[in-house]
């Protein structure tokens, strides 16, 4: 049965519009550092909206990569951004909290008093290191694909592919961004290869 023109076109448009979808998904992340590694932060909040960034590094199996070093990318690259953090361990082995994030002087607090929320609630997802459901620290690796709470972001170990996030809240909500690495350059490449392939098939 031959195609109608109307039916090519609608279905060139499908695949081509499933093809570009990648890149409109990255197009609001903020592209952060330079190496062969890439793990994510989301800074979530009324006064930041939500800001996803592309941290691109070096791996170093066995290092001490976590969550901090992350953020002092992010910081280092964004003049605008400064924070407050509170170390509960030592300068030897650091416990790093985020207390306030400001954006353009503008701060965002953790609130002292009962019942202290808002604060800077720290998820993970991938990486090694989070929070049991019994509030203890679990040194394991973190499920992938979805949020899961944290110790401080000292405590989460990372490793490519994985995510950190800030959200400025009552904790009882993940970041509204969903923790999955966006497609290798390699798949782009096969899904644009089977728009040229459905094309000719139908001409």
């Amino acid at each position: 049965m031959k195609i109608s023109k109307t039916r090519q076109g609608f279905l060139f448009a499908a695949i081509a519009g499933a093809c570009l979808f990648p890149f409109i998904s990255t197009a609001a992340n903020i592209i952060v550092g330079t190496g062969s590694d890439t793990s994510y932060l989301v800074l979530q909040s009324t006064n930041l909206g939500v800001r996803t960034y592309e941290i691109h590094y070096t791996f170093n199996p066995g290092g001490s990569q976590d969550g901090y070093s992350l953020l002092s990318q992010v910081l280092t690259s964004d003049p605008t951004l400064a924070i407050h953090a509170i170390n509960y361990g030592s300068v030897q082995v650091p416990s790093y909290y985020i207390d306030s994030i400001s954006l353009n002087g503008t701060p965002e607090t953790g609130v002292a008093t009962s019942p202290y929320v808002p604060y800077w609630v720290h998820w993970v997802s991938g990486g090694f290191g989070y929070q049991n459901p019994d509030f203890s620290f679990n040194v394991g690796a973190a499920p992938v694909g979805s949020w899961t709470l944290s110790f401080g972001v000292s405590a989460h170990i990372i490793q490519p592919g994985s995510w950190d996030a800030l959200f400025y809240s009552d904790g009882t909500s993940a970041p509204s961004v969903v923790p999955i690495p966006e497609p290798s350059s390699g798949v782009l490449a096969i899904l644009g290869s089977v728009v040229i392939f459905k094309r000719r098939r139908i001409s």
